[in-house]
């Protein structure tokens, strides 16, 4: 019987690599304040050597096969610097071809840092996977400079169109923002497959693995508060990430499919709760049925220009998809400053796409 042979995987016309440009203050006592107007000179950049190139840039690389672009920021990050960060909202995407032909896309976040100590570590601490640092030969330098200096020291002039955005975000006051994480829940038993009460049906072996490939994702936003329906699958889908970060996961009857119909607003008002405290960087697991309703809280705070990145029909996310909401404070209401969506890789890695 002859033997089947597969044939050679396509080469991508599209090279991934994800970074950020992390920042913090030269006063290190300083409490960071949503909304607040940062004068550049009270802040310091992060930025790496590479001997190869001779130059000083971002951290940053590609991603590995199949790894979420989020996973890919924290993780050149911090094998590139050291430094365990967590993301804030997205900066201008750069896009440039290389020799070969193919087009390189390197998305960037806002980064800060996160107590990665043994004593106390944070949620995001916690959840990250451990990386090894990037050889000398890759990066012989990191430093932390005004951005006044990296802008004397960066190479390339997209490295330095980014610095000019997070100034000018600094300086504006949007440089220091929330994330709420509006999550579906991952694959369930289907209802004609499953004989109890639909407030328990589980996830499948599909959807466990989601669950633990959410992981990673939530700890690069730097997720460290959890809200759910009190259903058995939305709670058993931001399990895997609560037992790891030591979170509880908050249950809310309001999020449950039956009572977010019966009583929209007392739905509604989880997220809206959210909106309006200072830096929350939470995630809410709910049903495909209540995300529209979710949806529109957020809706009342984005800018026309913002309102054709939400979802417009059903089912709105696929399951153990995520809407990432960044808010910001400059002004006396919160304001949307990014929508992002983003997902496991899960189906993809198993072959079932």
């Amino acid at each position: 019987m002859p033997r089947l042979v597969r044939p050679s995987p396509i080469p991508s016309r599209l090279v991934r690599a994800a970074g950020a440009l992390v920042w913090r203050f030269t006063d290190r006592e300083r409490e960071v304040m949503p909304g607040e107007r940062i004068d550049p000179k009270d802040i310091e950049v992060l930025m790496v050597h590479r001997p190869r190139y001779r130059d000083w840039s971002w951290p940053k690389g590609k991603a590995e096969a199949n790894e979420p672009i989020l996973s890919a920021a924290v993780r050149e990050v911090e094998e590139e610097t050291g430094k365990v960060v967590a993301l804030g909202a997205p900066l201008t995407t750069q896009r440039y071809r290389l020799g070969s032909g193919q087009t390189k896309e390197v998305r960037y976040w806002v980064g800060t840092l996160v107590d990665a100590s043994e004593s106390n570590p944070d949620p995001a601490a916690r959840t990250r996977a451990p990386v090894k640092q990037a050889p000398s030969s890759e990066i012989d330098q990191t430093r932390w400079a005004s951005p006044s200096r990296a802008d004397d020291l960066l190479t390339r002039r997209g490295d330095r169109r980014l610095l000019s955005e997070l100034v000018g975000r600094a300086q504006e006051g949007k440089l220091v923002t929330s994330s709420i994480v509006l999550l579906r829940h991952a694959k369930a038993v289907s209802r004609q497959a499953w004989s109890g009460g639909e407030e328990s049906r589980p996830l499948t072996r599909l959807g466990a693995r989601q669950a633990i490939d959410l992981v990673p994702l939530l700890s690069a936003l730097g997720v460290d508060e959890a809200y759910s329906s009190p259903w058995t699958r939305c709670i058993d889908t931001v399990a895997p990430w609560a037992g790891i970060a030591g979170v509880e996961v908050r249950s809310c009857d309001a999020l449950s499919e039956w009572a977010a119909q019966d009583d929209t607003r007392a739905a509604q008002a989880v997220m809206a709760d959210l909106l309006e405290r200072a830096r929350p960087r939470a995630v809410i697991s709910v049903h495909r049925p209540t995300i529209p309703l979710l949806l529109e809280p957020l809706k009342a705070v984005a800018p026309s220009g913002l309102l054709r990145a939400f979802p417009a029909e059903s089912p709105w996310l696929s399951t153990a998809d995520m809407l990432v909401a960044h808010v910001e404070r400059s002004k006396a209401q919160p304001t949307l400053l990014a929508l992002e969506r983003h997902g496991t890789r899960t189906k993809t890695v198993l072959g079932l796409d």
